[in-house]
């Protein structure tokens, strides 16, 4: 039995008449004929009585003709849905974050449009660093990470695609009460000897190479660093007279009590935020939403 047998008789059971029901299904009536007898033969039921004046259907016929119509619904159903996952409609897609990026407006504004245009597609949100991201992208375990590359150090072998969404200064983030936080602008020179609150290097390769580029030229980096996991615990520990720290000027776009953003003087070196994906993974919703980043990037350069 094939899908055309029953679509053919659910033609004919509406229908009631071999001659409308051909028409309807552009064939001729003869064939329609031979292929409802040889559905009757293969079921050993009569579906349809039939004389020279009328069609009706028998009590096989009813009960047939219900489930026939079922089964061609769920197979249109099917196969709308298979057409849909093909072209990124509807699905799943896992994303991964570092903290700072959902301080600036362009993560979220990548998500609300990719809702928009994709309401069906199931968003899974989790904030993590940028290793554990790249493991899990590796693994198979997320679709999309955002991350702050470079990614010297780690491991990927070519195995992940980058797209770069965001580039951003530094800016000096200090205790509201410090002496420098009256200033319009600092040199990282003027940070020497303090007390500095970073993210650990091995969790966030690409903001500890911003911050090594930064203090590069005041002598490197400080003696007295107190590593942590997230950016808002930098931010709070900074807001508790812990130390201070750079951090991406995204993050000093929002105000936060007891904490006093600084932009750098002079040259400073710029931080990316980027999409990475596993290379050769065919996902059509994640096609989509790095389709959705790229016009966002371009529509909003930074």
């Amino acid at each position: 039995m094939e899908l055309r047998h029953l679509r053919y008789f659910v033609a004919v059971a509406e229908e009631l008449h071999f001659h409308r029901a051909a028409t309807r299904l552009h064939i001729s009536q003869p064939p329609l004929s031979q292929q409802i007898r040889a559905l009757e033969r293969e079921l050993g039921v009569t579906l349809l009585a039939r004389n020279r004046r009328r069609v009706a259907l028998t009590a096989a016929g009813e009960g047939f003709l219900e489930d026939a119509r079922s089964i061609l619904a769920a197979v249109d159903r099917a196969s709308e849905r298979a057409r849909d996952i093909a072209r990124g409609a509807i699905g799943t897609l896992s994303i991964g974050f570092v903290g700072s990026a959902m301080f600036g407006p362009m993560l979220p504004n990548i998500l609300r449009t990719f809702r928009g245009e994709h309401p069906d597609v199931g968003l899974a949100l989790r904030e993590l660093p940028t290793t554990v991201q790249v493991s899990s992208l590796l693994a198979g375990e997320l679709d999309v990470g955002v991350i702050r590359p470079p990614l010297d150090g780690i491991e990927i072998e070519g195995q992940l695609e980058l797209l770069t969404i965001q580039r951003e200064r530094l800016v000096a983030a200090l205790p509201s009460g410090h002496a420098l936080a009256s200033r319009r602008r600092l040199r990282p020179g003027e940070l020497r000897g303090e007390s500095f609150v970073i993210l650990a290097r091995r969790e966030a390769p690409g903001l500890y190479a911003g911050l090594a580029a930064a203090m590069g030229e005041a002598g490197g980096l400080p003696d007295d660093v107190l590593e942590v996991a997230e950016m808002q615990t930098i931010i709070s520990l900074v807001a508790g007279g812990f130390g201070v720290s750079l951090v991406p000027a995204s993050v000093g776009q929002v105000e936060r009590s007891g904490v006093t953003f600084l932009p750098i003087a002079g040259p400073t070196p710029t931080i990316e935020l980027a999409l990475a994906w596993r290379r050769g993974a065919d996902l059509p919703v994640r096609k989509e939403f790095v389709k959705a980043a790229r016009a966002s990037a371009r529509a909003h350069p930074q």
